[in-house]
C-alpha cells in the first residue's frame, strides 16, 4: 500500500497504527521483570488460600465451647509451624498470633480482651470463631486469579508470588532505537555557538519513554544524509521501533522517508492533518515499525503522546489511553487553522471536577510551552472554545487536586 500523498485526518492515522501494530509474541520472564507488562495467559489458583484455618489476631485459642473465666495457659502455637492435632482441652488456652494455623474446634479471644496472672489467663468475652480465617476463605483452588490481558501492577505481582507464578507469561516491552538528526544539533552538555542548537529531542524522548513505563532504548545522533541514517540502523542492536527526530518534512535535507524505503520499510502515512506535528511519518517493515518525527520539541511531545505511545501500547498488548472530558478553565484564542489541534495544557481536579487550562503556545519550536504540561486538548479544526466548555483531553502525566 502506498502512503497517501496528502495529509490524513487524525482518526485515519489512529486506524492505520491500530491495524498495523499487533501485540508481540509472549515470553516468560522472572517475576521481578514482569511489572508493567500484560499477562499473556490466565493464572488459576492451584490450592486454597489460606491453605489451613488461621488466626487473624494475636490472642488465645480455646475450645469452641469455652466460657468467660480463668483458664490454664498451656504454651503457644506459632505461625509457620504445622497445626496442632487437636483444639485446646476444656479449661486450657494456647497463645496464638496472626497467621497461626489452627486445628478444627477452636475459637479465639483477642489479647486485649484477656488478663494474665502467671500461667493463668482470664477471658473476658465470649470466644469467637469469626476471628478465624477459614481455609479457602480468600481463594479457592481452581479460582481464576488473573485473566489474560491483565496489566501487572504491585497487587498483581503479589498475587502471582502467592501462587508461585514466578515466571509469568507476558507480552514483552518494545525496544526502541532513537536517532536524532541535523548538523546544527550539538550535545546538551557541551558548548554551543549562536548558530547551533543543543539537543533537546534526545533527552525529551528518553524522558517520555521512561515516564510511560518503557525502556529509554538506544540513542544516536547522525547528520541528515541517507548514508548516515542507514549506517546507524545497521550498526544498532535489534529493535522493534525506530524513532527518527527531524528529516520527516519535505526540505532538501529531509531524507527520513528515502532512507526508510531503501531499508525496506513501507511508508503508511507521511503527513497528518493536525498541528503541531503535521509531517509525522509512519512506516512498517515486517515486525518493525518506524516513526519520522517533526524536529520541533512541542511537536515531539505532542506526536509521542498522541501517536507513538499508541503504537508502543499496542505492541505491549495494551489499549490506547482513552481521552477524558474536562471543563475548559480559560478560553482559547480564535483560530481559522483548518487542521485539528493538540493544544498543550495543564489538567487538574478542581473542586472535584476535571479542569484543563490551555497554556500559551507560540509555535511548535516554543520550548517554554512545555513547562508544566500534563495534557493535550484535542480541538477540531478552526475552533475557538470559551471557558467552561467541555473538551476532549489526552492525559500526559500526573494530576494535582485542589479544592
Amino acid at each position: 500500500m502506498k502512503a497517501p500523498a496528502s495529509s490524513i485526518p487524525v482518526a485515519e492515522a489512529f486506524a492505520l497504527i491500530d491495524s498495523n501494530v499487533a501485540a508481540a509474541a509472549a515470553i516468560r520472564v522472572p517475576l521481578e521483570r514482569a511489572f508493567g507488562r500484560v499477562l499473556a495467559e490466565p493464572v488459576v489458583a492451584e490450592s486454597d488460600h489460606p491453605p489451613l484455618d488461621q488466626s487473624s489476631i494475636d490472642g488465645f485459642a480455646v475450645a469452641a465451647n469455652a466460657e468467660i473465666g480463668w483458664l490454664n495457659e498451656e504454651g503457644e502455637w506459632l505461625p509457620g509451624e504445622p497445626p496442632s492435632e487437636a483444639a485446646p482441652a476444656a479449661g486450657e488456652a494456647r497463645r496464638v498470633y496472626t497467621g497461626t494455623p489452627l486445628p478444627p474446634g477452636c475459637a479465639l479471644v483477642m489479647m486485649e480482651e484477656t488478663e494474665s496472672r502467671g500461667k493463668r489467663v482470664r477471658i473476658n468475652v465470649e470466644p469467637s470463631t469469626e476471628l478465624i480465617r477459614g481455609r479457602g476463605g480468600s481463594i479457592r483452588s481452581g479460582d481464576l486469579l488473573l485473566d489474560k490481558g491483565t496489566p501487572i501492577g504491585p497487587g498483581e505481582t503479589a498475587v502471582l508470588a502467592s501462587v508461585g507464578a514466578t515466571r509469568p507469561s507476558v507480552i514483552p516491552a518494545p525496544t526502541v532505537l532513537h536517532l536524532t538528526t541535523g548538523r546544527e544539533i550539538v550535545p546538551a552538555d557541551g558548548p554551543v555557538q549562536p548558530w547551533q542548537i543543543r539537543d533537546t529531542n534526545g533527552p525529551l524522548i528518553r524522558a517520555l519513554l521512561t515516564q510511560t513505563g518503557h525502556s529509554p532504548g538506544a540513542h544516536r545522533h547522525v547528520d541528515e544524509s541517507v548514508e548516515s541514517l542507514l549506517a546507524a540502523v545497521e550498526q544498532a542492536d535489534p529493535f522493534d521501533f525506530l524513532f527518527v527526530s527531524g528529516g520527516s518534512s519535505v526540505g532538501q535535507y529531509d531524507n527520513t522517508a528515502v532512507a526508510l524505503e531503501s531499508m525496506g520499510f513501507e511508508i503508511l502515512f507521511h503527513r497528518i492533518h493536525a498541528r503541531p506535528g503535521k509531517p509525522l511519518l509512519f512506516a512498517r517493515r515486517g515486525r518493525q515499525w518506524a516513526f519520522g518525527l517533526p524536529g520541533n520539541p512541542v511537536a515531539h511531545f505532542t506526536v509521542f503522546h498522541a501517536f507513538l505511545q499508541r503504537a508502543l501500547r499496542s505492541f505491549a498488548g495494551k489499549p490506547p489511553i482513552p481521552p477524558l472530558q474536562a471543563r475548559l478553565g480559560a478560553p482559547t484564542p480564535p483560530s481559522t487553522d483548518p487542521r485539528e489541534t493538540f493544544w498543550p495544557a495543564a489538567l487538574a481536579v478542581i473542586n472535584g471536577m476535571l479542569e484543563t487550562t490551555p497554556r500559551p503556545w507560540l509555535h511548535s519550536g516554543d520550548l517554554a510551552a512545555l513547562r508544566g504540561i500534563n495534557a493535550l486538548i484535542h480541538f477540531p479544526a478552526s475552533t475557538q472554545a470559551p471557558a467552561g466548555q467541555m473538551v476532549s483531553v489526552l492525559p500526559c502525566g500526573g494530576m494535582e487536586g485542589k479544592g
